[in-house]
């Protein structure tokens, strides 16, 4: 299912036919240093991810991870989406692409989608963002996509301290096209 199609970039649903795409992405040095090992390593396994970690918030939530291609070659770019954490009082925003694509533009045409979706399909009126403290690139798109620093979290026991964004939806200036 589409949820958006911007002039260059197309974001829908994640499907198991992703997987061998998915695989790649989850053991990309750029995913690994920032979001984490995530002990997939086989297009099977990802397939096994997918259907144990995306597909059923599409159903649940109404939200998720979609799956970010290029219109002019349906190219798999990365991820960007909503993630619910139980954590976490809102829906945050999400981004993820292969090393190749970054630095394009893309996720940030992605984002602003995955933003005007939340508020005009989704009726959120907020959305956090985390990021690990030596990912400047992401805080930097966050920053251009009005999120403001709040204040550090923990979101496990044991975790890494990450830093937590946010920002309004409901404010006429956001500007998500």
């Amino acid at each position: 299912m589409i949820i958006a199609q911007t002039p260059r970039v197309t974001l829908r649903q994640l499907d198991i036919a992703d997987a061998t795409f998915f695989c790649q992405l989850l053991n990309d040095p750029d995913w690994l240093k920032n979001i984490g090992d995530r002990g997939v390593r086989t297009p099977l396994e990802a397939e096994r991810y997918i259907e144990s970690n995306y597909l059923p918030t599409y159903a649940r939530l109404g939200f998720g991870m979609y799956l970010l291609e290029r219109n002019a070659d349906a190219q798999a770019l990365g991820i960007c989406g909503l993630v619910q954490r139980e954590t976490l009082p809102q829906p945050d925003l999400g981004f993820a692409l292969l090393h190749p694509f970054c630095g394009q533009g893309y996720a940030h045409e992605a984002a602003s989608a995955v933003m005007a979706h939340a508020q005009t399909r989704l009726g959120l009126r907020q959305v956090l963002a985390i990021t690990t403290a030596s990912n400047q690139r992401s805080s930097h798109l966050l920053a251009k996509l009005g999120f403001t620093f709040d204040r550090w979290v923990t979101l496990a026991p044991d975790g890494e301290s990450l830093r937590l964004f946010t920002t309004r939806l409901d404010q006429s200036s956001q500007g998500f096209s």
